[in-house]
């Protein structure tokens, strides 16, 4: 029994092809690797939406108020221009709600516990206790919030 555990458990050990590119890491039921996917991915959402943001409100002084004002007015109602705005909206609330999660438990050592004596085959454990509890209610708050944003944005 604890032999074939010792085997699975080194079967789900990262590859050098995980040193290389962590994203190619896969583990079975671990909300923890999506959660620093999320993240990831959420980042360069915000990163992208803020550049094209900045761009965009530019134009008045490009083109002049009254260009900037027809174009705002023009993306009202269901448009594929709003479904990304929708889109980059979930990503940057996950990315903070996220975040704050993350300084919680980096910075703040909320819900670390105490250190465990590093034991082969040197796997790093999963969260758990309060820490996985953490990363479900920044999942559920975070379904919550986009779900009101979703229905404000389209339903109001």
């Amino acid at each position: 029994m604890a032999r074939e555990r010792y085997t699975r458990l080194l079967d789900l050990r990262p590859r050098w092809r995980a040193f290389i590119n962590p994203w190619l890491l896969r583990l079975p039921n671990n909300p923890e690797r999506l959660a620093f996917i999320l993240h990831r991915t959420t980042g360069v959402i915000a990163s992208l939406f803020l550049f094209f943001h900045i761009i965009s409100t530019s134009t008045p002084a490009r083109a002049g108020w009254e260009a900037w004002r027809e174009e705002v007015l023009n993306l009202q109602g269901l448009t594929p221009i709003s479904l990304l705005f929708y889109i980059a909206m979930g990503a940057i609330l996950f990315h903070g709600i996220n975040g704050v999660r993350l300084i919680l438990a980096e910075a703040l050592a909320l819900g670390i516990g105490k250190p465990e004596k590093p034991k082969p085959p040197y796997i790093a454990p999963l969260l758990r206790g309060f820490q996985r509890r953490l990363l479900y209610a920044t999942f559920a708050l975070w379904i919550i919030l986009w779900a009101l944003l979703g229905y404000i944005m389209f339903f109001t």
